[in-house]
């Protein structure tokens, strides 16, 4: 769904522009040694704070994560992980309206369909890039556990290539990584920094805390010429909020609304928490819900 301005108000559309924008980062360490990690990744999912969604949990299928429960695409997520080790995670591509796709196929089910698979990263990547199936665009980033470490894999709907990436500290949002906004490359300096100072398993604790912290930056990242361009068409409002890390638009009921850190150690220990809202969402008096999970990688 999505919002057209009329007037001073706004009224209902069937299809969303804007919906489910979400930052990601994560750190790959190539040769992890004891008390190091191989993957640190957290994330910010951005989305109506109307739209019913489950927190994360275990589900039948062994996929853990949030799902989206949205009337047509229950059952979706935007990021999610098996007990094999493998994490999936679903961005999309800000697009101005004269641009944006009507009826695209559901780009949630990208995520569960990779994790409930049996195809390797940059097998699945290739074969959605074949398929033919129209999606609205996006990012779609995929970590597999790789001899000591994990590889990461990067295909964009609009390129149609799927990508191996290079180890180290990588920053997606919702252009190309090749033109990324201001606000991930604040981000991934950001992650940088965290990392640099408490990347150890001893200093797990404040790490989480240090990465949910990080996800709150309400900075301008202003001016940025790639998220002007993209978001031609909509609002100076609603880019003012999307050059944050932290989005907060209250004028269409929408931001962010959850916030997941994801750790494995050089052991293979997973910790996976999570912060999000509680539903039904007021935004001017929000309930947090925390969910924490710990198991072991299953390669």
């Amino acid at each position: 769904m999505s919002f057209e301005r009329m007037g001073q108000g706004w009224r209902w559309q069937r299809n969303c522009v804007i919906c489910n924008m979400c930052l990601l980062f994560v750190y790959i360490n190539p040769d992890p040694k004891e008390g190091d990690y191989k993957v640190i990744l957290v994330n910010n999912r951005d989305e109506f704070y109307s739209r019913p969604t489950k927190a994360a949990y275990f589900w039948d299928s062994g996929i853990l994560g949030g799902a989206d429960m949205y009337a047509g695409r229950e059952g979706g997520t935007w990021l999610g992980m098996t007990q094999n080790g493998n994490i999936a995670c679903l961005l999309n591509i800000l697009k101005p309206r004269e641009e944006f796709m009507k009826d695209g196929a559901a780009r949630g089910f990208l995520v569960v369909d990779f994790l409930l698979g049996n195809s390797g990263g940059f097998e699945y990547m290739k074969k959605v890039a074949d398929s033919g199936v129209k999606y609205k665009d996006f990012n779609l980033v995929i970590l597999e556990p790789e001899g000591n470490s994990y590889k990461i894999g990067y295909l964009n709907s609009s390129k149609n290539i799927p990508q191996v990436l290079e180890p180290g500290v990588l920053g997606f949002g919702n252009s190309v990584v090749e033109k990324p906004f201001k606000k991930v490359q604040r981000g991934k300096k950001k992650m940088e920094e965290v990392i640099r100072s408490l990347g150890k398993k001893s200093c797990e604790k404040e790490l989480i805390h240090e990465l949910f912290e990080m996800m709150k930056d309400r900075e301008m990242n202003f001016p940025d010429d790639q998220l002007s361009y993209q978001g031609r068409q909509h609002s100076k409002d609603l880019l003012d909020e999307l050059c944050r890390m932290w989005v907060k638009c209250t004028s269409i009921n929408y931001g962010t609304r959850t916030t997941t850190v994801i750790l494995v150690d050089h052991k293979g220990n997973v910790t996976y928490k999570e912060q999000t809202m509680e539903e039904p969402i007021d935004i001017n008096n929000v309930t947090w819900k925390e969910n924490q999970y710990n198991f072991t990688v299953q390669v």
